[in-house]
């Protein structure tokens, strides 16, 4: 569980608003980078399956016409 730190300025005791945009602009970037790993690789295994497929297909088919 990700812990919750109250950040705020000394002078003001208002919340840092800066410090948890740029977190969550940090997060938002890791998540990003994370998707797009997941789904080239996903792409990839989806495109090495159509090959084995196309030529599972097409050597099923030579062997028909013979």
């Amino acid at each position: 569980m990700a812990q919750i730190h109250d950040r705020r300025h000394q002078d003001y005791r208002s919340i840092d608003f800066d410090f948890y945009r740029t977190q969550a602009v940090a997060l938002r970037s890791q998540a990003k980078r994370d998707a797009f790993k997941f789904n080239a690789g996903f792409r990839f295994a989806m495109a090495a399956l159509a090959t084995v497929l196309a030529i599972t297909v097409v050597s099923a088919l030579q062997f028909q016409w013979v």
